[in-house]
């Protein structure tokens, strides 16, 4: 087994030891494997494919119509319950 050392910001630390304390796992390492081995083992991560990066392409390329987030997701929430 390879021992790796690293330095976390306090707030993580606070956070895992958290979750330790909760008794979700039973301590430190226990929950990093935890963490590593999910994401290790994640199958649907996203992929920069052609298709996606033109349509960001296409995003960037619309430009700004000057409408706040505020009114961008009051338009969407219009488009989803209509």
């Amino acid at each position: 087994m390879t021992k790796i050392s690293f330095h976390l910001p306090d707030e993580f630390k606070d956070g895992v030891e958290l979750r330790v304390r909760e008794g979700a796992y039973p301590d430190v390492e226990a929950y990093l494997r935890a963490l590593i081995r999910a994401d290790l083992e994640q199958e649907d991560r996203w992929e920069m494919t052609p298709e996606l990066a033109a349509a960001l392409a296409e995003g960037d390329a619309s430009g700004d119509e000057g409408r706040s987030i505020a009114d961008i997701i009051a338009d969407g929430r219009k488009r989803w319950n209509a």
